[in-house]
């Protein structure tokens, strides 16, 4: 078979033809989207579980969050959890959702919200609306001594209407 005039044919034996170059472009980028996590993956469906030493001090003290309104939360989500007080005492939870473990935003009104997939929780963890169903947990709160900022024990969950007073 005679090749078409102006068709250049590599002489070299190493050189791609090209349907081998095609195919290397297509392995290469598949093999990129895998180490990449796929780049449109759904975090894990469980949250991951807490780590054995969860203790995470805060900048809070019990005397200075007694004294603010109720309703008031403190945003720790770079820590993993919000810090709420209400007409009770203080209380710490999750700031994952327990629907596929996204970051819940900071609370709103009386709403904590899921950006990825719009799970509502009122502020004392409770669902509102799903898909998301458990509640978010709750987690130790202590004030190791006097006047000391709070410490959050994320290894430690607890009731949701444990409270310190």
């Amino acid at each position: 078979m005679s090749q078409p005039e102006g068709l250049v044919v590599p002489e070299h034996p190493d050189a791609l033809d090209r349907r081998m170059f095609c195919l290397s472009a297509l392995t290469a980028g598949a093999a990129l989207a895998c180490s990449a996590g796929g780049g449109g993956t759904a975090p894990a469906a469980v949250p991951p579980p807490p780590p054995a030493n969860g203790s995470q001090t805060t900048t809070d003290t019990k005397t200075a969050l007694l004294a603010t309104p109720d309703g008031t939360a403190r945003d720790y989500r770079n820590l993993g959890f919000l810090l709420l007080k209400d007409a009770t005492g203080i209380y710490a939870m999750t700031t994952v959702c327990t629907h596929l473990g996204c970051t819940v935003g900071v609370p709103v009104g009386t709403h904590i919200t899921c950006p990825c997939h719009g799970s509502q929780y009122d502020l004392q963890g409770g669902n509102l609306i799903g898909p998301a169903t458990l509640p978010l947990v709750h987690y130790s709160v202590a004030e190791p001594s006097p006047g000391a900022f709070l410490v959050v024990d994320k290894a430690q969950t607890v009731s949701a209407s444990t409270r310190l007073a």
